[in-house]
Formats: C-alpha cells, structure tokens, sequence
C-alpha cells in the first residue's frame, strides 16, 4: 500500500512539475487508485475474523471424519460458511450441476464420486500459472491434472 502511495505521489509530483501531460496523469492516478482499491479489499478480506468457521470446526473436531453430521447440526449461516471454506468460495451452480475450480485437499479425494453422482463437476485449476501447460517438464505436452 506503501508503494502504491508513494507511486501516486511521483506522478502528483510530475504533473505539478509540468512533466507529463494531463491525459497521462490521469491514466496513471487511475491505475494507481485502482490498485489501491484492490489492496485494500484484499487486506479487508484476509483479515476478517475467522473465528465463526474455526469455532465451527473446532466443537466438530471428532466428528470431522462424518462431514454430513457436521452440515446437518450446522445452521444456515454456519453451512454457507463450510460450503465456502471447502470450496474457497468460488463454488456455483449451472447446468443442473454444482461447479468449482477450487476444492481444498480434504474434499478432494471424493471429487470423482461426486461427478458420478452428477453432483459436482470439478475443473481443478493448475498449480503454477505462470507455466503454460505445453512448457512444463517432462515428456507428456498434454499433461495431465494431478489427483
């Protein structure tokens, strides 16, 4: 936020100095306070209080091996709230079926079964994304994602 701050500052500083043009000012102060923007709903995001889902799973924490237990004593706020723990909030629902491209590891081993069952399909996103699949290691060009 710092970086960014100061990065608003330099082009006030130009503008002011006559360096650059207005249209260029404005191009970049958007940018800028765009940025800012996004890191403050970040920051918002990652420190909200986590303590309703953990106190959730912590007076579960025996009974975590029958998740269905755990959703059917849950009421519906604490429900939507495991839903969106296990599924890191990107889960929807289309064509009939429930979708995500996130599934933390403790669900995911069942994701198959739940396919089957045409209750959930599970497009899982690559690790790194800033390999494109063709270039990764190894002898395969198509690879394939890991279970």
């Amino acid at each position: 936020m710092d970086a960014e701050e100061a990065k608003l500052l330099s082009v006030e500083e130009k503008w002011i100095a006559n360096k650059i043009t207005y249209d260029t000012y404005e191009r970049w102060f958007s940018n800028i306070t765009n940025n800012k923007i996004a890191l403050k709903a970040s920051i918002e995001r990652l420190s909200t209080n986590q303590d309703r889902t953990y106190n959730i799973l912590q007076k579960n924490l025996d009974k975590l091996s029958d998740l269905e237990y755990v959703f059917t004593h849950s009421n519906t706020l604490q429900k939507q709230e495991l839903v969106n723990l296990g599924f890191e909030r990107n889960l929807y629902y289309q064509n009939g079926m429930y979708r995500t491209p996130t599934m933390v590891e403790m669900l995911s081993h069942n994701h198959l079964i739940m396919k089957e069952k045409g209750l959930l399909e599970w497009h899982k996103k690559r690790g790194n994304f800033s390999i494109p699949p063709a270039q990764r290691s190894g002898r395969d060009s198509n690879p394939r994602p890991h279970a």
